[in-house]
């Protein structure tokens, strides 16, 4: 059977690959590099190839993980994986025959789609290239298995579980908040699910809350105005939102952002985590105006503009359901998310002058009630539109409002330093 398949593979010039553990063991190596790598080298071959997730590794090493089992550990099977990418990625040529994603839906079954037959093999402990079973287009099941791999390859519905390698991936919650699995991030916009996100707002020393105002090539909501900062929960970085709120902070605030607009150069510019105190749940109403004070005993020893950035969590968490604006006229894309808030306060430093040096956004320091009156005008003080994100909207017409500006004021009625 191992000959009749790389025979098959060898002969037909385009194939589809569900499920590299098998294929990528190393003994099979010379047998693959004949039928396959050579002759995408020589543009006598194409491919699909559609890839295991971590997760899905995983639990291939958990099946194994029994006495009787031939074991093969988690970073074996990314190994393989990651062989197989490499391999199929290892020259220009290479890479633009071949078509590699990674699926985070569960592969229930291997599968190698050539010219003229569908090979398959369950995904059982025992991972031998021996497994495979032929099916011919006479077969009932070739075409089942074929119309299964249409709908990830051709633009099914399955197509948008499809990763590229190393792409962000997110967690996924379903209505009751409970984490369901790991998924690329377009998967999540009109869906019922959820991903969990942070916002931040960010006030200086006179009590303004610093809002920016979205680039002309943002992937939505373009040129319109938001909050502070907001973000996703980075699970391969923090597994708490007074992390991922920090990191948000420094990322979009003083991180240059690169121009392509994907993501940001992770690197702390102007701010360290050194510089950032978090302390703890926002809790003004049980301690009234003086609660704010005992910054001052944080900066007591500090030079005017050294003083440390403090911040809280504002207790409750939220769900929204929020629109994104598509350029171009194109409609809107929804996305569900379960939001952590946080509060920032800035030193002294953080000013009409200072805002001009931030280079991501164009920035504003308001009062939250100036905020809210241009809000409902339409315009700001200089008569320009002032057009909101549905996540500002929402925040400026619900109970964090009075949040915001309960906070605007104790920072003016408080003594730390201005």
């Amino acid at each position: 059977m191992t000959i009749n398949i790389f025979d098959d593979i060898k002969k037909s010039k385009n194939i589809t690959i569900m499920g590299v553990s098998i294929l990528a063991d190393i003994k099979l190596k010379n047998l693959l590099k004949e039928s396959f790598f050579d002759l995408l080298d020589k543009n006598e071959k194409k491919c699909i190839i559609i890839a295991e997730s971590d997760n899905q590794l995983f639990q291939y090493s958990l099946m194994t993980d029994v006495a009787k089992a031939h074991r093969i550990s988690f970073q074996e099977f990314q190994t393989r994986r990651d062989f197989f990418y490499d391999m199929s990625q290892k020259n220009e040529v290479r890479k633009v025959n071949v078509k590699y994603k990674i699926s985070s839906l569960q592969i229930p079954i291997f599968l190698i789609q050539t010219e003229n037959n569908i090979w398959f093999a369950p995904t059982v402990v025992d991972l031998n290239i021996d497994n495979y079973m032929q099916l011919t287009r006479e077969d009932h099941m070739f075409h089942t298995f074929d119309a299964y791999l249409n709908e990830f390859t051709n633009n099914g519905a399955c197509k948008q579980f499809l990763a590229e390698p190393k792409e962000e991936m997110l967690e996924l919650f379903d209505q009751k908040h409970v984490p369901r699995g790991i998924f690329p991030r377009n998967s999540f916009y009109n869906t019922d699910h959820y991903q969990y996100v942070i916002w931040g707002f960010v006030f200086n020393r006179e009590g303004k809350l610093l809002i920016h105002k979205r680039s002309e090539n943002a992937k939505d909501n373009q040129d319109m105005w938001d909050k502070s900062i907001g973000g996703h929960i980075d699970f391969m970085r923090e597994r708490s939102t007074q992390d991922a709120a920090v990191r948000e902070l420094i990322e979009e605030l003083y991180t240059k952002e690169k121009k392509e607009q994907t993501g940001h150069a992770f690197s702390m510019l102007s701010e360290d985590i050194s510089k950032m105190y978090f302390l703890g749940d926002w809790r003004i109403e049980d301690y009234g105006p003086d609660y704010l004070n005992h910054i001052s005993l944080l900066e007591k020893d500090k030079k005017i503009g050294e003083e440390s950035w403090v911040s809280y969590k504002i207790p409750k968490t939220y769900s929204h359901n929020t629109p994104r604006i598509l350029p171009n006229n194109n409609g809107e894309r929804w996305l569900r998310v379960i939001v952590d808030s946080f509060i920032f306060i800035s030193n002294v430093g953080m000013d009409d002058k200072a805002i001009l040096k931030m280079e991501n956004s164009v920035y504003k320091l308001v009062e939250p009630t100036v905020l809210k009156s241009w809000m409902d005008k339409g315009k700001d003080e200089d008569g320009n539109d002032f057009i909101v994100t549905p996540d500002l909207k929402f925040i400026m017409t619900g109970e964090l409002r009075d949040i915001i500006e309960k906070t605007s004021l104790s920072i003016k009625y408080s003594e730390i330093r201005k």
